[in-house]
């Protein structure tokens, strides 16, 4: 059975007030701060870019100076409003070794992108729905602050799930969900500085 990441990114700019709406909603508070270090990867016979697929070594640091290891598979977008995809996770151990088993297959670094992430996980409607406010320094100061909302579903309640994250946003004042990976929006943020 294929597993998809149903997620809805926003632009923001008060973190304040969707803390307090989410405490209201019975959040007890977010995690520590973690940093994503990500490594992504062009697969050697067809363009991610075209084909909207993502190859993502990533090596996030907890707050306690730990870390942990995984490589992910990101399929195209299935939907115009939200994030939809397949989605294939692995925990691993020693990148450094799969970065190399990986160019040794062809596949090469195409980019690196680091953020800060705060994550809160709350049950609503029987689901459970993670928060993720990110902030991504390489953006001006104005536009780095985003929130993601992300849960898993199956083919047979991706419908359910893209329609529950909806209205959440929705009730939370968050009306226009940006489509574009971080990736692009820094890449496109560089572009134009140039």
């Amino acid at each position: 059975m294929r597993t998809f990441e149903v997620e809805i990114k926003y632009r923001i700019t008060d973190i304040t007030k969707l803390e307090l709406q989410l405490r209201h909603w019975g959040g007890s508070g977010f995690g520590g701060e973690v940093t994503d270090c990500d490594t992504f990867f062009q697969h050697p016979c067809r363009d991610f870019v075209q084909t909207d697929e993502c190859l993502r070594l990533r090596n996030r640091i907890l707050s306690d100076g730990s870390s942990e290891h995984s490589l992910t598979y990101k399929g195209p977008k299935i939907d115009a409003l939200t994030k939809t995809r397949q989605e294939i996770e692995i925990p691993i151990a020693e990148p450094h070794h799969w970065e190399s088993l990986l160019n040794a297959l062809g596949f090469c670094k195409s980019a690196s992108l680091h953020k800060f992430r705060r994550r809160l996980t709350l049950t609503l409607n029987h689901r459970q729905i993670d928060f993720v406010f990110d902030t991504l320094p390489a953006l001006p100061e104005s536009s780095r602050l985003f929130l993601e909302m992300e849960t898993l579903a199956t083919e047979e309640n991706l419908e359910e799930c893209r329609t529950l994250l909806l209205d959440i946003a929705g009730q939370l004042g968050l009306s226009e969900p940006i489509q574009e990976s971080y990736l692009n929006l820094v890449i496109g943020h560089l572009f134009f500085q140039q």
